[in-house]
């Protein structure tokens, strides 16, 4: 027996345990809170100003991983491609549009990018309070990129059992990835720029973009002026204060090597994760179970959520990344970290050809430190003076800004105001 199968094994066996106790844990923690009748509130629930849209026009939705019926019920079609990456990589590119047959070449392009372990649909998935919805109707035309591997993982030379399938992190999604997917929506659309939206891990990749760290002198600023334009919601440039906090990312951090890989594997980081979601992502209580895992690993709730659509958010989540990607984030010392970048040298980043950039900062995020990205923007990045702006909402934390109840009504015209500026 190779040494990746005796991995493989160990990792399952490993990965079973470590979510056995995140799921007790998790149990326990929200039956505490329930049995004291003290619910953790970090918001005043009573002067909230939820939205009066109804997420959806149907009252009994059908619980799927088929994201086009989601798109189907909005009046939407969802079109998917298959994009190779040049290092061999299949990544799925969803197209989104009005039903009516209406051509959106002549409409303005928009690439949506999603965040760690997590897919395109998380842009969606609020239905009529979603950012694609509101840019739909507002007539662009929107693009939902996935990164590498996902729910399907496929190369044109490894198989999942390879090392070589799963021998990459966040550089090797900034590089290859990312470029991938604006190249073909440059192809299917008939203007010379895009904008780009994306949301925490992909915050990531779109900096380490501009900022041209990986990149031959020859194609230095190939995308940089391609992109007009790129929305950064809860951007990951900074790690917050959760990363020091939460004892299972002190555990992954802290524990020796060879135990990491006996715990977690070399390649895929716990596939028994999507495994457990594909088995039971139908049943009644998968919405709850998952929330109250999120709601213990990173202090997220869902009080500003729509929480008749609560189950809809988890239904796309999580996909396949590697334990390479999950080690530049926690482990490496180029990762993650409380208060660092994830850039690691001295000097600017941007050059004068950066887009333009508005960053959506939730003021209760812990997990990433948007302060600290707005103070670099203001005074360590001298190209980009009046380049950029944020949108702080005190009461949103990391997934509120995608899907809070009134997340339309807080940023919607301000967005369209920026993309139109």
């Amino acid at each position: 027996m190779s040494i990746e199968y005796i991995y493989i094994i160990s990792s399952y066996i490993g990965s079973f345990l470590f979510l056995l106790g995140i799921y007790i844990s998790a149990f326990f923690h929200h039956l505490f809170h329930k049995i004291i009748g003290k619910k953790i509130i970090i918001h005043d629930l009573e002067s909230f100003p939820y939205s009066q849209k109804k997420a959806y026009p149907e009252n009994k939705l059908i619980i799927t991983d088929d994201l086009s019926y989601y798109a189907n019920l909005l009046g939407l079609k969802l079109d998917t491609f298959e994009i190779i990456t040049e290092d061999g990589f299949y990544i799925t590119l969803n197209h989104l549009y009005k039903s009516t047959g209406e051509d959106t070449k002549d409409k303005y392009p928009i690439l949506l990018l999603h965040g760690l372990m997590q897919s395109s649909a998380s842009f969606l998935t609020s239905g009529t309070k979603s950012i694609a919805y509101h840019l739909i109707m507002n007539n662009y035309d929107v693009w939902l990129g996935n990164n590498r591997c996902g729910f399907n993982p496929k190369h044109v030379k490894y198989n999942s059992n390879n090392y070589q399938m799963w021998n990459w992190d966040l550089i090797d999604m900034s590089k290859y990835d990312l470029p991938s997917l604006i190249d073909y929506v440059m192809l299917n659309n008939n203007y010379k720029t895009l904008s780009i939206m994306s949301h925490s891990q992909s915050t990531s990749q779109c900096v380490l973009l501009f900022a041209n760290d990986f990149r031959d002198n020859n194609n230095n600023d190939k995308y940089n002026k391609i992109i007009d334009k790129c929305v950064l919601f809860a951007p990951a440039i900074y790690g917050g204060s959760l990363l020091n906090e939460k004892l299972f990312i002190k555990f992954i951090r802290l524990i020796p090597d060879w135990l990491y890989k006996l715990f977690f594997g070399i390649n895929s980081f716990m596939p028994i994760l999507v495994q457990l979601r594909n088995l039971t992502y139908k049943l009644k209580g998968f919405g709850f179970s998952s929330y109250i895992v999120f709601n213990y690993l990173f202090d997220w709730d869902d009080q500003l959520w729509d929480d008749e659509i609560r189950t809809i958010h988890f239904l796309f989540s999580p996909v396949y990344v590697s334990n390479k990607l999950m080690k530049w984030w926690l482990r490496d010392k180029n990762g993650f970290g409380n208060g660092k970048s994830i850039i690691n040298r001295d000097g600017y980043w941007f050059n004068e050809n950066c887009p333009k950039l508005l960053l959506i900062i939730g003021g209760n995020d812990k997990l990433v430190n948007g302060d600290l990205f707005i103070n670099r923007l203001k005074y360590n990045e001298p190209n980009m003076l009046d380049n950029w702006q944020f949108i702080k909402i005190n009461e949103y934390s990391h997934l509120d800004v995608l899907w809070a109840d009134n997340i339309i009504d807080k940023i919607g015209d301000k967005l369209l105001n920026f993309l139109k500026s």
